[in-house]
């Protein structure tokens, strides 16, 4: 098995840069990836953002939204986190997650962390998460990846992932919200020796690829094309229809591609049709919704 080193902790990044090694570099020896991002929400490739995701803290909290390639539910990423990704041909390993991260596991379990697949994809500890993982496959490849919450912020994880609501309807791959916990507390490792240790048990010293500058140029080009654009991370979500009430008002509207569609605002028992019909056609995202917070401050709180 083969690595490649990471030292970059921008998601953007991180993500283009697996999407590249699966699809350009990994060939027939299987590939295992280590790596880590800053404070970033990942979502599942069918789900929808905005039943995932509290918009409002993570712009006020300059936390980025990206959309990754595989299924699976939404997860937050930063420091206190480690990502690892086993590139392999997808025969036999399709829906294998005992197999997929029986390494992972046994290389815990040497340390004596109790840990163990529960239900279809997730590891936990004590029935406690600790790790969510996902796959696709390109060709007759298959990426599976999953995370490995060391030391994690998990205040900010419930602060910036939304629990389940009724006010959104879409066809959007739901999260299964899970009581999780770090590996830290299991542990006298550092985060460090845990990355040092993974790598050591997975793969030999002298097994691993450079990338070439021209490979790093292919990925920032991808990382600006894919992983920058709203279109990518937002616009994918499914089409979706938002149902508020509070005490002043009623609210419907009608999101595709991230944007507003349609519109209906009664504010008092009356439509309100010239503050219906300023919504629409904008971006469903505080920062394109701004003026509300001049316009109508109540209105712009119960959307965010």
């Amino acid at each position: 098995m083969k690595t490649i080193y990471n030292h970059s902790t921008d998601p953007f990044f991180n993500l283009a840069w697996e999407e590249y090694i699966f699809k350009n570099i990994f060939k027939d020896e299987d590939i295992f990836l280590l790596w880590q991002n800053d404070y970033s929400i990942i979502v599942g490739r069918n789900q929808n953002v905005f039943e995932e995701v509290n918009l409002d803290y993570v712009v006020k909290n300059h936390i980025p939204v990206v959309r990754r390639n595989s299924g699976g539910g939404t997860v937050f990423h930063d420091l206190g986190n480690l990502n690892f990704t086993f590139m392999t041909h997808s025969k036999g390993n399709i829906n294998n997650y005992d197999l997929m991260t029986k390494k992972i596991r046994q290389a815990l379990e040497e340390l004596n962390i109790p840990i163990e697949l529960v239900g279809k994809s997730d590891l936990k500890i004590e029935n406690l998460k600790v790790s969510g993982n996902a796959q696709y496959l390109f060709k007759d490849k298959l990426l599976h990846h999953g995370t490995l919450l060391f030391d994690s912020n998990l205040d900010n994880l419930k602060m910036a992932l939304k629990s389940k609501s009724s006010e959104i309807e879409s066809i959007g791959v739901k999260s299964n919200r899970s009581t999780v916990t770090n590996l830290k507390d299991y542990t006298n490792m550092s985060i460090s020796d845990i990355k040092s240790y993974l790598l050591s048990f997975m793969v030999n010293s002298n097994d691993v690829i450079t990338l070439s500058p021209k490979d790093i140029k292919k990925i920032e080009n991808l990382k600006e094309e894919k992983y920058l654009q709203f279109q990518w991370n937002y616009g994918q979500s499914p089409r979706s229809i938002i149902k508020k009430e509070s005490e002043n008002y009623s609210v419907k509207l009608t999101i595709a591609y991230g944007n507003i569609e349609e519109a209906l605002i009664v504010h008092n028992g009356s439509l309100a049709l010239n503050l219906s019909s300023s919504l629409v056609g904008e971006r469903y995202f505080p920062t394109d919704l701004s003026f509300l917070k001049k316009k109508a401050p109540e209105l712009y709180q119960m959307l965010f």
